[in-house]
């Protein structure tokens, strides 16, 4: 029987901003295309962030774990053990953060407006979340020799997976980087004033600049896991052959994800682009507020630990151990992943997403409907790695042996489907707004009225561009207008690729020889391309714009003593 506990204590002192220089978004609004409104000067958002960039993060954990393995007769073998896990929750060494609560009064700091509590308001800790103290993970694993002769061998595990690091603030560290009045993120919405977005006021002199752009933690975030579980078979033959086949499984759940903390609630007819904040559930003002009345809260990015994941593989190898000059593996997985949502701030504030995905839902009152393919969900995956030691002229005696003989030949080809994207509509056709803390881009959908996988597939149009509708704005529409898209239904290209390297040692003398090596990236030069432009609101919507890369050639010689 085995035990162990481990401690560990982290300690960050940084100068940490968020948009320091600030930032231009720039939409389909006041014009059609978003390059007309850049070349016009008229953004539709301006956020900058400013202030006390000093911040001074402190952090600890304890884990325990037991384990023992029971050998339950000469072909039969159980493991057992527990793990447990005691985050604390990320506090700041001056309590520089702070939490979202809609319509709660600061005792600490009376001067806040209602909805920021801070450590030391009653039922805030200094880590601004309750210290989950439940994370225990059992682990189940067993191993069977079917026959006896170790030929034929059946393992199978179960586990449960702790992730300690999203915790309070423990991942992305964003809360205590943006808790006003100490870092303001003031945020100036359409009409923008492009040489001079605040009109002359400083917002960085301690004031809680209104309206405020929030990164806040849930006040009910705990800690996401995972379950994971699978059965392997596994047989050996000949002298050094290995076939595997198993099933694997893993389930992610309460995964972190950023979702719209303070939505605009769709009025019909009196919805504009001018007063989504004036329509946000908690923006401390309304749309029969006078001018005087300035609204206390802009977007407000929450990370909230409510997403869920599930993946289920086939695994298959043939695995060759070195003889004879040459060792291979041969791996194919056949999965599909689902989630909802596959990304954490993966794009920041860029205005178009970088690999087909948004953290931003598209309708924040129906996260539901955002359960779909994973971005990375790629269905076939095939691997080869081989290495081979060329077995002729070791011993070189004419010319054309020393050239020809000792090399090494390596190799990684790889080929697998395409992963999965999500078309959208940077045209706020929904009004709901902007939200530049999570996304500098769009969740808006269109309709799907056909199957946008039936081709061409080409860079000029990779997919049906027609089987999407894209909804006309239309203020007076009786509801809020969202599209009939699931997430990520549009499948992008495939991967192809091999890598090669030769090697070749050449004998100088006793204990010293030149080593040539020329390794080839993408060996065959194949066009590997990159996901196309999602936008239907682009003018180059469905076509692709880049490639993976060209070959690349590395040539190295080494003296070796």
């Amino acid at each position: 029987m085995k035990f162990g506990c481990g401690f560990r204590r982290d300690q960050v002192n940084a100068l940490q901003g968020i948009a320091t220089n600030g930032f231009f978004v720039f939409a389909p609004f006041p014009f059609s295309d978003a390059f007309a409104s850049f070349l016009s000067g008229e953004p539709v958002v301006f956020l900058q962030g400013g202030g006390n960039l000093g911040r001074h993060i402190r952090g600890k954990a304890l884990n325990f774990y037991g384990q023992d393995t029971f050998k339950v007769n000469s072909r039969f073998t159980l493991n057992l053990g527990l793990r447990y896990d005691l985050p604390f929750p990320y506090t700041e060494l001056h309590n520089l953060q702070n939490l979202f609560v809609p319509g709660a009064q600061s005792k600490v700091l009376p001067t806040a407006p209602a909805g920021l509590l801070y450590p030391g308001d009653p039922g805030v800790p200094a880590g601004l979340i309750q210290t989950q103290k439940t994370a225990f993970a059992p682990r189940l694993g067993l191993a069977w020799d079917v026959s006896g002769s170790a030929k034929w061998v059946v393992s199978a595990g179960y586990g449960i997976f702790y992730e300690p690091f999203y915790n309070g603030q423990g991942g992305p560290l964003q809360d205590p980087i943006s808790a006003p009045p100490y870092l303001a993120t003031p945020q100036a919405g359409f009409p923008v004033n492009f040489a001079d977005p605040f009109n002359g006021v400083n917002e960085f002199d301690g004031r809680f600049s209104t309206p405020m752009t929030l990164l806040v933690v849930s006040p009910k975030l705990k800690l996401p896991y995972a379950q994971d579980w699978n059965l392997n078979i596994q047989h050996s033959f000949g002298t050094d052959w290995l076939l595997q086949i198993g099933y694997v499984g893993t389930t992610g759940v309460r995964l972190p994800r950023f979702v719209e903390g303070n939505p605009a609630i769709y009025y019909p007819g009196q919805s504009t682009e001018n007063n989504v904040n004036q329509r946000r559930l908690y923006s401390g003002c309304t749309l029969t507020s006078p001018p005087s009345v300035p609204c206390n809260y802009a977007s407000v990015g929450e990370i909230a630990g409510i997403a869920n994941s599930a993946y289920n593989a086939l695994e298959t190898s043939v695995r060759k151990r070195f003889g004879h000059g040459i060792s291979f593996l041969a791996s194919y997985t056949f999965s599909k992943s689902i989630d909802d949502v596959s990304s954490f701030n993966i794009t920041g504030s860029a205005s178009q997403p970088v690999a087909g995905e948004n953290d931003l839902a598209q309708n924040p009152f129906d996260l539901a409907a955002e359960r779909g393919r994973s971005m990375f969900d790629s269905r076939h995956r095939f691997v080869l790695s081989y290495q081979w030691a060329v077995p002729y002229w070791r011993q070189a005696n004419t010319w054309y042996q020393h050239l020809l003989g000792n090399w090494q030949f390596n190799g990684i080809v790889t080929v697998q489907s395409g992963t999965p994207f999500t078309v959208f509509d940077s045209t706020d056709v929904s009004l709901q707004g902007q939200a530049p803390e999570i996304s500098g881009f769009s969740s808006n959908r269109p309709n799907m009225i056909a199957d946008p996988n039936s081709g061409p597939h080409s860079s000029q149009e990779w997919f049906n561009t027609k089987a999407f509708q894209q909804l006309v704005p239309n203020p007076n529409s009786p509801v809020q207008q969202f599209g009939n898209e699931g997430r990520n239904v549009v499948q992008g290209p495939g991967y192809a690729n091999w890598d090669f390297s030769a090697v070749k040692n050449i004998r100088i003398t006793e204990g010293k020889q030149l080593q040539f090596r020329g390794e080839l990236f993408n060996f065959l030069n194949r066009t590997n391309l990159r996901l196309p432009d999602s936008d239907i609101s682009s003018p180059t919507f469905g076509q692709i714009h880049s490639d993976v890369g060209p070959r690349v050639i590395q040539v190295a010689l080494k003296f070796l003593f």
